[in-house]
């Protein structure tokens, strides 16, 4: 029977333990640290050096050191850099529009609850790592999306039963303007007790609409005001200087690119 061509390869390695790191070809933040770690376990690699969860990287940064024999080592590179470069690519994008905010407007991003559930986790923690936020607020919440809205006939309804649910939780609405003016709507579901508006359309004229409208009608300071729908870091002054209090990023901060990682060899020793 042929020998397997790894183990041909390798056999003049053998009892050798190679020394091996990756490390960071560009700037940004690294994550997941304990993903990384739990596969290195599987892999049977003695790890010698883990950078913690947030780490910020430079090119050329090492993010974690460890030692294994030379199958191990090739099955490493094929397997741990996968694990680590999108959540750090998501991490960083999170990180950027934070760094962009400056403090003037909460960051949030949704969107890992509509990535698979088997990567879910670990972008979600990626968000968090960048600094942004998971959730539209800290607080005890109910999210009444637009289906939501639909199902139950309106606003009104929607935001009322959810509020007889728990009186004690922050109501969250999406308003898109569907059956009536956008600003009727929004103004509808504060009335009815909900604490945030999301203006969900993408349309900064919209939000602009509901701000005016918010502080024509003397409900400004009842309520929250966040915005979503293809916003990208160019476009994000423009949702401040708009009057939102929270922006929703979606697909610029999950879609984001992998970190560029490499791993390499460092040395032998018998």
């Amino acid at each position: 029977m042929p020998v397997e061509l790894r183990e041909y390869l390798f056999a003049p390695l053998e009892g050798h333990t190679l020394a091996f790191a990756i490390t960071a070809r560009e700037r940004g933040i690294f994550s997941g640290e304990a993903r990384l770690k739990q596969l290195a376990g599987e892999l049977e690699l003695e790890v010698t050096w883990s950078a913690p969860e947030g780490y910020a990287l430079e090119p050329g940064s090492c993010l974690f050191r460890a030692r294994g024999t030379a199958p191990a080592i090739i099955r490493a590179e094929e397997m741990l850099l996968g694990v680590i470069g999108k959540p750090s690519g998501v991490a960083t994008a999170a990180a950027n529009f934070v760094r962009q905010a400056r403090g003037r407007i909460k960051v949030v991003c949704g969107a890992w609850k509509k990535v698979a559930p088997e990567i879910r986790s670990e972008l979600r923690q990626a968000i968090a790592t960048g600094g942004a936020g998971i959730r539209i607020t800290d607080r005890p919440f109910i999210y009444l999306d637009k289906n939501y809205v639909r199902l139950l006939g309106g606003v009104e309804p929607a935001v009322s039963r959810a509020r007889a649910y728990d009186p004690e939780r922050v109501i969250a609405v999406q308003t898109r303007g569907e059956g009536r003016p956008i600003a009727g709507e929004a103004e509808a579901a504060v009335r009815a007790g909900a604490g945030i508006i999301m203006v969900d359309t993408g349309h900064l004229e919209d939000l602009a609409t509901v701000v005016t409208a918010a502080q024509q009608g003397g409900w400004r300071e009842k309520v929250k005001l966040a915005f979503a729908g293809g916003v990208t870091p160019a476009g994000l002054e423009e949702v401040i200087a708009a009057g939102a209090d929270i922006v929703d990023v979606g697909r610029a901060i999950i879609d984001a690119p992998l970190l560029d990682l490499s791993l390499d060899v460092e040395g032998i020793s018998l």
